[in-house]
């Protein structure tokens, strides 16, 4: 028996980048044994429509006649991944809502936006046959009410556990040129400031002074680079070193003591769950789905945008190593328990299942 043929659609480039990176787990999981999978990449998103990528779209899904194409994201890039598979007629296309342009604080052109938000957007949840979310969350938002009934639940992202979290620890410490008894903060995330790094310099420069060394290293590109650069650069009592795109967080994370995440606004970050996966303890802004994944703990929440709060919650676990040991042993359990790739998988395949017998 053939196995069913499903389309994956994903953008982005490799780097930090949650959505890419969970694609690439699922297309090397035994899912793969199950599903026939194909690939339906955009490597950059777009500021318009883009009718060659289109029409190659359009070319490919007609040949090989897909039994489910899986949209990730809303905002230009999900537009085209459903625009696609509607003009090639297929059957079922599954949209899954990791974020909303009608979240950003900084979208840049105001028409853009509008052009996202009441156009773009609504078109995508109306052409897919089935929706669904990856945190409880975004479920809820009152945009997604009109999917009724195509809605079909929550796939929450997953990470794997590293079987030891420490492993390589020193190594990695001593390539980035860290001491032994430096304390590191690490934030993983897209450089724009809707993630919050203007706060966390805020938060930074306002630390009581310290006999030892903290450092922060920000992995991750985007279209804000160079003024969030600055702005770090302007930290005194913390060395803030932007590291750019990267291809080893696995080991940044090994080698940190502590995972920052202000994001402004958030679903279910994929960031915060490796970070969480390596045993760091959080510091995270209270949105989205980052309430859900701390409810049990394993970190300390704080007003998205308050670099008071944010440096208050970080005072006791730049001092106290105990409640950093603590703190990361119950962030791995919520991982482990919660959103670990099993769950994620077993969650994927019970709603491919569940479209496919429609």
């Amino acid at each position: 028996m053939s196995r069913p043929v499903v389309v994956q659609h994903f953008a982005g480039s490799p780097g930090a980048n949650g959505p890419l990176t969970a694609v690439e787990r699922v297309l090397a999981s035994p899912l793969a044994e199950r599903y026939e999978f194909l690939r339906m990449h955009q490597p950059h998103g777009n500021g318009a429509l883009n009718m060659p990528l289109l029409w190659q779209w359009v070319s490919m899904l007609r040949r090989v006649r897909p039994d489910l194409v899986h949209v990730r994201g809303l905002q230009n890039e999900g537009f085209h991944g459903v625009l696609a598979a509607r003009l090639a007629g297929c059957r079922r296309i599954l949209v899954t809502v990791h974020g909303t342009v009608r979240d950003l604080r900084h979208a840049g052109q105001s028409w853009r936006r509008r052009l996202l938000v009441h156009g773009a957007e609504p078109f995508t949840l109306r052409a897919a046959t089935h929706v669904a979310t990856v945190c409880e969350y975004a479920a809820g938002r009152d945009f997604l009410a009109a999917a009724g009934a195509r809605f079909i639940g929550v796939i929450p992202n997953g990470v794997p556990l590293p079987p030891e979290p420490a492993a390589g620890r020193d190594r990695v410490r001593a390539e980035l040129n860290l001491r032994p008894d430096d304390v590191v903060m690490i934030a993983v995330a897209r450089l724009t400031w809707d993630k919050g790094y203007g706060v966390l310099a805020d938060a930074l420069r306002r630390l009581p002074p310290t006999t030892g060394r903290r450092v922060l290293l920000v992995a991750g590109s985007g279209p804000d680079r160079a003024g969030i650069a600055a702005a770090l650069a302007r930290v005194d009592a913390t060395e803030c070193r932007p590291l750019g795109n990267r291809l080893d967080v696995p080991d940044l994370l090994s080698a940190a003591d502590i995972f920052v995440f202000p994001s402004l606004h958030e679903n279910l970050s994929n960031a915060l769950l490796e970070a969480m996966a390596y045993g760091l303890p959080v510091v995270a802004s209270g949105v989205g789905g980052n309430v859900e994944v701390l409810r049990s703990g394993g970190g300390r929440l704080v007003p998205a945008g308050d670099p008071e709060a944010l440096a208050a919650a970080l005072v006791p676990l730049l001092d106290e190593p105990a409640e950093r040991r603590h703190l990361g042993e119950i962030a791995r359990k919520v991982v482990a328990e919660r959103y670990s790739l099993d769950v994620m998988l077993a969650a994927l395949d019970g709603a491919y299942q569940r479209v496919l017998q429609r």
